[in-house]
């Protein structure tokens, strides 16, 4: 992704790569999930809607991809590491996922889960999505602290992910 590129732009090229509507889902009311050749359709809530964009931008901002099995898992894994906020929707759908990928690919799902404990969460930013959308990559990703090396997993990293596998 071009850290010069407008978020706004980002999300669009992202949502094009991956077949996703022009608004990567948020006003349709239900929303596919592809587990290899299955496709299952959900109802896709209003408080889920809500998040989406948060998600999404999570994606262009982290470099996780949209595959369940691996950026999903990771990616859940990444955003219980920053913290979902107030987004009671985003906790349960990502500690679903965090529960996936702890039997289908721990190593992944513990790598994005220590990445997010050094990261700060977008789910706790002021700006509304339009202001957002006008930040260029780079800067978001310096904001989040996303253009930073992921560290070594300290004890406390370990054991809060402990935590959350019990969870």
């Amino acid at each position: 992704m071009e850290a010069d590129a407008r978020i706004g732009d980002a999300l669009r090229r992202h949502y094009v790569a991956h077949g996703l509507p022009a608004d990567g889902g948020a006003g349709d009311p239900w929303f596919r999930v592809h587990i290899g050749p299955v496709t299952f359709r959900l109802p896709n809530p209003p408080a889920r809607r809500r998040a989406v964009f948060f998600h999404d931008v999570n994606h262009v901002v982290a470099g996780y991809d949209t595959t369940f099995s691996g950026g999903e898992m990771a990616i859940a894994a990444f955003e219980v590491g920053t913290g979902c906020g107030p987004f009671a929707i985003v906790w349960y759908i990502n500690l679903s996922m965090f529960g996936l990928g702890l039997a289908v690919t721990p190593r992944a799902v513990f790598r994005a889960f220590v990445r997010g404990r050094h990261a700060a969460s977008i789910y706790h930013r002021r700006e509304n999505s339009a202001a957002l959308s006008a930040m260029t990559v780079a800067k978001l990703r310096a904001e989040l602290r996303l253009d930073r090396p992921i560290p070594a997993a300290s004890l406390m990293d370990r054991l809060s992910f402990l935590g959350w596998a019990v969870a």
